[in-house]
């Protein structure tokens, strides 16, 4: 990992940015990032987010999108990625009623490809991000499998660590698993006690050199820090910052 592929996803800053949008992005710049994955930012027009990211100079590298906006209209999605000059889209989230069988998993594979071709003609990519439900068992299988076994090659992988260990999988085991699918990682920690939650990068359990290790050897491109529910976002995003980049090669 070198310290130009560490980026942050803006859901983190999403109660600060909510209040004042210009003075996070701010801030988040002074903290030392130049990267960022979009989500949990105002509802503003592509081209004013696209000029308050440039102003702090921060480039988005990713966006979350909701399944139900692809489906709804997939170039109007390109065309919000295209003003917004980010070139990749994560599907963060499922409805329940597309996780509910491996058949319903299997079916859903299909249209992502769909997606992923239509995005492709527009220079774009399409990733899946996981959460825990995607490795609860599933007709003897896995929602997760059933994706890795239907999507393409060329569809991208973004695992989240967290949520990989949090389902009892073994975060380096699912990279390795996705070598040459995995492109985005979220690096998020994980504290044990008094129950799971996370936390910012080095101040929980998993093994982030190890995880950087497998990211490397996979293909990851991006290194993304990322938390749930901070408890002092825009100080924990400072303190991840500096503990990647000391991983930094």
């Amino acid at each position: 990992m070198r310290e130009n592929q560490i980026a942050l996803q803006l859901y983190t800053v999403r109660r600060p940015a909510a209040e004042d949008l210009t003075g996070t992005l701010g801030a988040v710049a002074d903290a030392g990032y130049r990267n960022v994955e979009l989500a949990g930012l105002p509802e503003l027009p592509a081209d004013r987010i696209a000029a308050l990211l440039g102003e702090h100079g921060l480039r988005p590298i990713a966006s979350h999108v909701p399944l139900d906006d692809l489906r709804a209209d997939v170039n109007a999605v390109a065309e919000r990625m295209a003003t917004l000059g980010c070139p990749r889209v994560i599907v963060p989230w499922l409805p329940e009623g597309d996780r509910a069988s491996l058949d319903g998993a299997r079916r859903l594979a299909e249209e992502l490809a769909g997606y992923r071709q239509a995005l492709a003609a527009q220079d774009l990519r399409l990733g899946y991000h996981n959460h825990a439900f995607e490795f609860d068992r599933l007709d003897g299988s896995t929602l997760w499998d059933a994706l890795l076994a239907g999507l393409p090659r060329e569809f991208e992988f973004e695992i989240d660590v967290y949520w990989a260990a949090f389902a009892g999988r073994d975060p380096i085991a699912e990279i390795d698993a996705t070598r040459g699918r995995v492109k985005l990682l979220h690096m998020k920690d994980m504290a044990r006690e008094p129950e799971p939650h996370d936390a910012p990068a080095g101040q929980g359990s998993l093994p982030f050199p190890e995880i950087i290790a497998a990211g490397d050897a996979a293909g990851v491109e991006w290194y993304i820090v990322e938390q749930d529910e901070p408890s002092d976002p825009l100080a924990d995003v400072a303190t991840s910052l500096r503990y990647l980049r000391s991983l930094a090669g």
